[in-house]
């Protein structure tokens, strides 16, 4: 999650070289083996995130009750991984005496956290909790929406500051420079991709005929 100086140059030189992607530091860290490689638990987190949030363009045609649990389940998991990632970062931060929340990119990754957390729990209460008013759960809706998309772009941004940080600590241009400007790029890409999914009206769940009928609030 955060960068450090300490780390030496030899251990950038090793992750681009070929250093195992599933060494222990490597899951735990980028301060030691693979400083281009995103941490496993940032992975799992943000494309668990993705995944959640693309569920009701990627199925349609399914029942609408069926899609929130799906996508409340999703969202858990990657509530979890973040969680088990952030333990995972500070402790290890910790034993090797570095310094934690000293940056903005770990200041701007533990808000996106927090804030993901309160949505999700506010999502729950809200769509999948009985006996809340249709009326109230159209009215949460647009800020549900609005701020999902402003997380992700919170876990994005968090991303590619981390990737930057480790940028300037590399001070050449070479290999290891190189990829760590390709996969900056490689995620600015992939979440314009996401963005454009998720702001097209073409690709928003339409209400079904019964869902009409039942004046049930069209989620997503």
């Amino acid at each position: 999650m955060l960068a450090s100086p300490k780390v030496p140059r030899r251990d950038w030189e090793r992750g681009a070289e070929g250093g195992s992607l599933l060494s222990r530091s490597a899951i735990y860290n980028m301060d030691m083996d693979t400083p281009t490689d995103l941490p496993l638990f940032t992975k799992l987190y943000t494309l668990a995130q993705v995944l959640g949030a693309l569920i009701y363009r990627g199925f349609r045609s399914e029942r609408k009750r069926k899609l929130k649990v799906v996508h409340a389940v999703v969202m858990v998991s990657a509530l979890v991984c973040a969680v088990v990632g952030l333990v995972a970062v500070f402790k290890f931060h910790d034993s090797k005496g570095f310094a934690n929340m000293h940056s903005l990119h770990s200041w701007i990754g533990l808000a996106t956290v927090i804030l993901f957390a309160c949505q999700w729990l506010a999502g729950f209460l809200t769509f999948l909790f009985p006996g809340l008013r249709s009326s109230l759960r159209a009215a949460y809706l647009p800020l549900h929406q609005y701020f999902g998309l402003f997380i992700f772009a919170g876990a994005i941004t968090s991303t590619l500051l981390g990737l930057s940080e480790k940028a300037i600590f590399v001070q050449s241009v070479g290999s290891e420079s190189v990829l760590v400007n390709v996969t900056g790029l490689c995620v600015a890409v992939f979440a314009g991709l996401v963005t454009y999914l998720l702001s097209q009206p073409k690709f928003r769940r339409q209400a079904t005929e019964d869902e009409v009928l039942l004046t049930d609030t069209v989620l997503e």
